[in-house]
């Protein structure tokens, strides 16, 4: 129900509006923030060892993504609504770059 009552404001709560629109159940929200969790991780290992470019990662999330989820969409909800933010910046630099 408290998903339901923030959608009513798409522009602040534009990933939880994307949880209700494409009638994700708990478990895959869960696993989608696991996989998100995973490769943040991923990400910091990879910085300190001198990478630049998160590409596979990017990859990874694309294929793990709920078929109804817009990559961009997504991305960008993620991240306005502050959820692994550095992870999601990374990814719209990426898509920016194609």
């Amino acid at each position: 129900m408290e998903l339901l009552v923030k959608q009513m404001d798409r522009s602040t709560f534009p990933w939880d509006y994307l949880i209700i629109k494409g009638k994700l159940s708990r478990r895959e929200v869960q696993a989608l923030y696991q996989l998100c969790e995973d490769l943040s991780k991923e990400m910091e290992k990879q910085k300190a060892e001198g990478f630049v470019t998160f590409s596979p990662l990017l990859i990874q999330f694309r294929q793990a993504l709920p078929p109804q989820l817009p990559l961009e969409e997504t991305i960008a909800a993620l991240r306005t609504q502050g959820h692994y933010v550095q992870l999601m910046e990374a990814f719209q630099k990426l898509i920016k770059k194609k």
